[in-house]
């Protein structure tokens, strides 16, 4: 690829990124539908679903659930693959309002990206740093026990702890 090509494809890929968090945060199903390949699948907290059906399911109660969202991406490095494939790596921050809490939640994309009539998510994954309500937000520090949804068990967070030099850093 060459190396027009190649930027051009990161930075289709970035927008695609940039218009998921305002379809979503606009409870616009049909357009974040339309960010996946049709065989497309997304994976959160060791659930996955596959296809636009199960997608789609898995959105709309999303958005029952969160009454407003701010989702603001922000570092997104990539990989564009010769096959006419990518992947990629996002992070992120939200706030989730949810019933009467607001939710504050820092959060990272695994994904792979298939080019079909335009770049596409061929699978989503999110991990959380934290997801807690806005007034906890000081002392869940404390602990990795940072997955903290409204009547839900607090759980620990996906990550920093996890990344294989959380502890050996220091060898």
């Amino acid at each position: 690829m060459n190396p027009l090509d190649l930027l051009m494809a990161k930075d289709e890929i970035r927008d695609l990124a940039g218009a998921y968090s305002i379809a979503v945060d606009d409870h616009d199903i049909e357009a974040v539908l339309a960010m996946y390949t049709p065989d497309a699948t997304f994976t959160v907290a060791g659930r996955t679903m596959s296809g636009r059906d199960e997608l789609r399911a898995f959105y709309v109660d999303s958005m029952d659930r969160y009454t407003t969202m701010l989702h603001t991406p922000e570092i997104h490095l990539i990989t564009v693959h010769d096959d006419g494939s990518a992947s990629g790596r996002m992070t992120g921050h939200a706030e989730l309002a949810v019933r009467d809490t607001l939710m504050l939640s820092a959060f990272r994309y695994s994904d792979r990206y298939r080019f079909a009539d335009g770049w596409r998510f061929e699978h989503r994954e999110v991990s959380f740093m934290y997801a807690v309500p806005v007034e906890a937000m000081a002392s869940s520090f404390r602990t990795n026990q940072r997955i903290r949804w409204p009547q839900t068990r607090y759980a620990e967070a996906d990550y920093p702890e996890s990344a294989p030099t959380w502890n050996t850093y220091r060898t």
